[in-house]
């Protein structure tokens, strides 16, 4: 298993995040953006967190990976529409395989599931053979933008969604998450590996708190109940 996705995120939020924090905040954005509190960080990443476990539990009630160490507490930098304000944005990615499933059947599930989360979803169809790909895309709600994607070739169904670029340090936000003033290098170790029928979602990760993966990125089997 790697780690790469979540290894830039750590790049981008231990540097470019300029400025002085504002305490409770999640760090100074200029004259043209207030930064987030913590508190709504973690209201944003609940939202986002409960709808993406709502999804994937209709398409399939088992245990999802985290993929690429996206549970979507860590926070990413991002720029603020055209201007050059620095912010924050959420990402989580969660995946199965499900080998043999009828595609429209998954995305019908998922469909289903957005449609009882009330946001709009629109399925679309393309490529043919070992290319062909199901997607279904809903924007707004849970998130700005959350992408079911079913491969069928390979029975590959992934679940991706990321919250907007918010006002914010990404840094000074993850220094709350993890409760450390520096980020060490494996502090993905202490990110859940799965995200299962029994799962809740957690916005701390403190220190002293379990490890879900060991040192080599393995997921530690059984995983630690909660955070």
């Amino acid at each position: 298993m790697t780690m790469t996705a979540l290894a830039v995120g750590l790049v981008l939020t231990m540097s470019g995040c300029g400025g002085q924090s504002v305490p409770g905040s999640t760090g100074a954005t200029g004259e043209s953006g207030v930064p987030e509190t913590y508190a709504q960080a973690e209201e944003r990443f609940f939202a986002m967190a409960s709808g993406v476990h709502s999804v994937i539990m209709a398409i399939e009630p088992a245990e999802w990976s985290v993929v690429d160490g996206a549970y979507g507490a860590h926070p990413t930098g991002c720029r603020l529409g055209l201007s050059e304000d620095a912010g924050y944005r959420l990402i989580a990615v969660r995946g199965l395989d499900l080998p043999g499933r009828d595609p429209r059947l998954v995305a019908d599930a998922a469909a289903g599931a957005f449609a009882a989360l009330g946001v709009d979803s629109d399925v679309t169809e393309r490529g043919q053979g070992d290319a062909r790909e199901v997607t279904v895309v809903a924007e707004g709600g849970i998130a700005e933008r959350t992408v079911v994607t079913i491969r069928p070739a390979t029975g590959q169904v992934r679940v991706s969604a990321e919250t907007a670029c918010a006002p914010g340090s990404a840094h000074d936000l993850a220094t709350e998450v993890f409760a450390e003033d520096r980020l060490p290098a494996d502090v993905w170790r202490r990110l859940p590996a799965f995200d299962g029928p029994s799962s809740q979602p957690s916005f701390s990760f403190p220190p002293d708190g379990p490890l879900y993966y060991d040192e080599s990125g393995t997921p530690v089997q059984p995983q630690p109940e909660s955070a």
